[in-house]
């Protein structure tokens, strides 16, 4: 998501295979197998990158931080010339021409899955309130049999056109679709409420036309959209998941809520559960994983 990816940029993490083109010095970024490319060349893909203990536990761990601060930080970042600025929007913009959906991200783990016969139980398709789950709590998923595709920064038509080789080439038994809060942010351009909700619903589609059951779930609460401190995103989350709620009743498929146990009072994060306003903490993802549990065992039972 938006401020995650301004943490990224400012450790220096985002769009890795470029990171060497800046600085001649720096050390090769380790990359991924070769696959062949329509057009008589080879595609290979930058190994991701773990993070450190200290950048987990300052996004995970109960560490408030001032969300006044982050936003003025943030605004300045994305919108100041300054040479880190400059370096992550210019990497920012090869990323999007050269693999805008990121299809790079998965290839190889896809590759690995469909070599070892598994069947995954649940594909988690979403953004990095997706992501980041697999990392705060890699059990949740080992032991559920669940996969996480969930990459940061991403928006829904993003998602969409990575849903096949990410989600219905694995064959799931089910997929989670939780995705929004970067269409909010803008992330990948403008886009309306009729056309996000017609992104989300592609997604349903394709996913029953291939015999996957779908569980869709709200956003979590959204306290302050970073870049833009003055927008309130307190009353967009809830509306919109209220959207989504009559989608899943529509599609008649399964909707999950996060927004309420997570919310304060007002609508934002409640801050016993995310310390950045924006992305779940341990604490935010242990209040979701049993609403997930009985969500997908809804799903399946249908």
């Amino acid at each position: 998501m938006i401020c995650r990816l301004f943490a990224m940029a400012l450790l220096g993490l985002a769009a890795a295979p470029l990171a060497a083109q800046d600085n001649p010095a720096a050390p090769p970024v380790p990359m991924g197998r070769d696959y062949p490319a329509v057009n008589g060349t080879s595609i290979q893909c930058p190994l991701p990158q773990p993070r450190d203990a200290e950048a987990l536990a300052n996004q995970f761990e109960h560490r408030p931080r001032d969300l006044d601060d982050m936003s003025l930080m943030a605004a300045s970042f994305f919108g100041g010339d300054n040479p880190a600025a400059n370096a992550f929007r210019a990497r920012q913009a090869a990323q999007f021409a050269t693999d805008w959906p990121f299809r790079c991200r998965y290839r190889d783990a896809n590759a690995d899955l469909a070599a070892s016969g598994v069947r995954p139980r649940v594909v988690f398709m979403g953004d990095s309130i997706t992501e980041g789950w697999v990392e705060a709590d890699p059990a949740f998923f080992a032991d559920n049999g669940f996969v996480g595709r969930g990459i940061s920064g991403q928006s829904s038509p993003q998602m969409l056109a990575r849903f096949w080789q990410d989600v219905i080439a694995l064959n799931p038994q089910a997929v989670h679709i939780m995705t929004g809060t970067n269409d909010i942010g803008g992330a990948t351009g403008p886009i309306t409420e009729e056309e996000y909700l017609g992104t989300v619903n592609a997604m349903i589609d394709l996913a029953q036309a291939n015999d996957i059951r779908v569980v869709l779930a709200a956003m979590p609460p959204m306290s302050r959209l970073l870049p833009r401190p003055d927008f309130d995103t307190r009353p967009v989350v809830p509306h919109l998941n209220a959207r989504l709620a009559e989608l899943a009743a529509r599609e008649g498929v399964t909707f999950v809520d996060y927004f309420t146990p997570l919310a304060a009072p007002d609508n934002a994060f409640n801050p016993a559960y995310a310390n950045d306003g924006v992305h779940p903490t341990r604490a935010g993802y242990a209040v979701m994983e049993p609403l997930a549990r009985v969500a997908i065992a809804t799903a399946l039972a249908d």
